[in-house]
């Protein structure tokens, strides 16, 4: 009852509530919805004229900051009926029949500052289980998996350059 007192007494202030402790996130911070933003990215910057949707979430990990929040999470999509030449609401497109599953794995960045244009890094690659004739083949041995190595340039700014520098001394 207090809570609920402190509340509508700092709503009637004009005090956003966003800040109170227990106070859940916006709607638009629902795991569901920042999939549906990576399956967005990537639509727009795969290759192929087809158009996916999300299919299913697998995981999900949200962590909170000062800043904002950020999403790590892995999630099936499912070619569907739309492409990518025509105009299309995500929404209405139906799933394909025997469409193109893939398997995706995202990090999103929501800032306080800029909720409406997330940082987004999604990886997707096709499912082997997809495969019609995969039912009926024999297993086969599996060769050793090779380790991937991947490689992130940083180039420091000269900041942080200039940090790094120590002064000449006479």
């Amino acid at each position: 009852m207090e809570l609920l007192l402190v509340g509508a007494i700092l709503g009637a202030l004009g005090v956003s509530t966003a800040t109170l402790p227990g106070s859940e996130s916006p709607p638009a911070l629902l795991p569901r919805n920042i999939a549906r933003m990576a399956v967005e990215e990537y639509n727009q910057e795969s290759g192929g004229q087809a158009v996916f949707r999300l299919w299913k979430i697998r995981s999900t990990r949200k962590t909170r900051f000062d800043w904002g929040f950020h999403f790590s999470m892995d999630f099936t999509i499912k070619e569907t009926l739309c492409q990518k030449t025509g105009k299309y609401r995500i929404g209405d497109c139906k799933y394909k029949p025997n469409g193109t599953t893939r398997d995706c794995s995202a990090e999103v960045s929501v800032h306080n500052f800029m909720q409406d244009s997330p940082l987004t890094s999604v990886n997707c690659h096709p499912l082997q289980a997809n495969n019609p004739n995969s039912r009926n083949a024999r297993p086969q041995a599996m060769e050793a998996a090779q380790p991937r190595i991947f490689v992130e340039q940083y180039f420091p700014s000269s900041f942080s350059t200039a940090a790094l520098t120590a002064p000449e001394e006479e």
